[in-house]
């Protein structure tokens, strides 16, 4: 088990960078350690114990107290390990780890204490399991984890299987790729075209899409951007987030001199990003272009009542989404779970899968996961990885996005494209060979312009060198292409989630280095795919 110890690395003004210090399990402290860290939690209120031995023990919160009684055959070292450690270092409540440590033992009796034999009924339990058993199962990952995964590696594939359980766990459905590319189409045509008037209400919404599906955000992150979020240090430029949900680590909270916080404040944390010029840029636009109300309380100004900013972003949106896609671009929405019958019909996305989007994005470029744990405002490093869910159509969409505009650069006769060679088809033809090319040799499916085949041929089918030139007619060996480069996408894509799984477990400098080989792999799978795409469709 992975948690977030977080440490200031380094302070300017009222701002500062925040990064990820070391990460827990079972052998990261001593014995003596351990016994610090349960005096220290006796002393600062958030446990109660005669000693470290005790069967019962008291988790304070702040209004409630919850009693554990590590009355279990086995484990119980492990346990009061597990309970010091979240005390010490996690960032949630003592009564929410009261409530998980309950069900980790619930799951452990389940299980007939991790044994091998009830490791083979586990999967038809589960199928009998309520929602709420299932949840309470899927605790003992973390757990396992944090105890070393050693001799309980099957539990942990039935375990972490269930993250594609509906039933295990809600995630989200997305609208289809397609409905994603003419929505961002829409945002940036209405961004560059539309009319001021309409722009200055709805700058908040082309904001949100283009920022929160970079950067993971929260929609409540997104509505409560500080007033003064974005700033400028020498040649970098910046963005301050108040992440919510996560809470800071309960003793931090209890040493400060000023006694015990509001309910609400310890699920706050300022966290500061570097952001590109443009994005600086395009905040700058909305106050100095747009001119919001001076007085408003947060960045952008959106109109609230009772605090409750979030359903005023989403109203927002839903009122864009009305006068902006469906009337203005004659689009009809269609529900997330349901079918598109026409061409004009659209699944519009939700404020929250923005967030989805940019993990997938950071995922499939290869982001180390405590990259990805810490800007996404994670606590625990697993927490991101049900969003791999969504690599497969993420990348769809990638191949979509860069066959389209490679067919318009070649329709429009465009050659100075940023790939060598993908226009080459029409473009050589006509205005570099001429006629000559009908003299070339014939090579796998089209003619090469090569003196020394194969001699120096690079190892990749013809297709993809630049002196290849594919025939016109040869759609047999274009799909024969696709149907091969399809399945070699879904398998990079498979490993890589496995990869995002595995260091989760034991994050090394290896693991590290496979995931971002894979991310160059897949993002070369996915411009040869685009490139059969194109050639398939001109």
């Amino acid at each position: 088990m992975k948690f977030a110890i977080r440490k200031v690395v380094s302070e300017n003004g009222n701002w500062s960078y925040v990064g990820v210090d070391k990460a827990s399990d079972f052998n990261s402290f001593t014995t003596d350690e351990y016994l610090k860290f349960f005096d220290e939690c006796i002393e600062l209120g958030i446990l109660k114990a005669e000693s470290y031995d005790s069967e019962r023990w008291i988790l304070v919160d702040e209004n409630k107290t919850s009693t554990i009684l590590f009355n279990t055959i086995n484990f119980v070292l492990e346990l009061k390990r597990y309970t010091i450690v979240m005390l010490r270092h996690s960032t949630n409540r003592p009564s929410t780890i009261a409530k998980e440590l309950r069900q980790i033992i619930w799951g452990l009796k389940e299980t007939n204490f991790l044994s091998a034999i009830a490791c083979g009924d586990l999967a038809e339990k589960i199928r009998t399991y309520s929602t709420y058993e299932i949840g309470k199962i899927r605790r003992l990952s973390r757990f396992i984890n944090f105890i070393g995964s050693d001799g309980y590696s099957e539990y942990l594939d039935i375990l972490d299987g269930l993250n594609n359980n509906k039933s295990a766990r809600l995630i989200r459905s997305l609208p289809d790729y397609d409905s994603m590319l003419r929505y961002d189409y829409y945002i940036s045509d209405f961004y560059s075209n539309g009319p001021l008037a309409l722009k200055k209400v709805y700058f908040p919404i082309i904001l949100w899409w283009k920022f929160s599906s970079i950067v993971p955000m929260r929609p409540l992150e997104v509505a409560e951007l500080p007033k003064n979020c974005v700033f400028k240090d020498g040649d970098e430029y910046f963005i301050i987030i108040t992440r919510y949900k996560e809470r800071r680590s309960i003793v931090d909270d209890y040493r400060t001199n000023e006694g015990k916080k509001k309910n609400d404040e310890p699920s706050r944390r300022s966290q500061t990003i570097k952001i590109t010029k443009e994005m600086f840029e395009l905040f700058n636009e909305y106050i100095e272009v747009y001119q919001p109300e001076e007085d408003r309380e947060y960045f952008l100004n959106l109109k609230f009542q009772q605090k409750n900013t979030r359903s005023a972003l989403a109203d927002l949106l839903n009122e864009f989404n009305e006068k902006v896609i469906e009337q203005h671009y004659g689009q009809r929405s269609v529900e997330i779970d349901g079918y598109k019958n026409n061409v004009d019909e659209i699944k519009l996305p939700r404020l929250g899968d923005t967030r989805h989007l940019a993990f997938c994005s950071m995922m499939l470029q290869g982001y180390n996961p405590l990259t990805i744990m810490e800007i996404g405002g994670h606590e625990n490093i697993n927490s991101h990885l049900h969003y791999s869910r969504h690599m497969d159509t993420f990348a769809s969409s990638s191949i979509n996005q860069i066959s389209r505009a490679m067919t318009e650069l070649i329709l429009n006769g465009d050659t100075h494209l940023v790939s060598a060679g993908i226009s080459r088809k029409n473009i050589a033809k006509l205005s570099q060979l001429g006629d000559s090319y009908y003299n070339l040799p014939k090579v796998n499916g089209g003619r090469c312009t090569s003196k020394n085949v194969p001699k120096t041929c690079p190892p990749t089918e013809c297709i993809y060198c630049e002196k290849h030139f594919l025939f016109d007619d040869d759609k047999a060996y274009l799909s024969k292409l696709q149907s091969e480069k399809n399945k070699e996408i879904k398998t990079k894509i498979d490993y890589m989630k496995h990869l995002y799984s595995e260091i989760s477990r034991k994050s090394t400098i290896d693991r590290n280095e496979q995931i971002k080989n894979s991310a160059n792999e897949l993002n070369a799978l996915v411009k040869q795919k685009a490139l059969l795409d194109t050639y398939q469709s001109i």
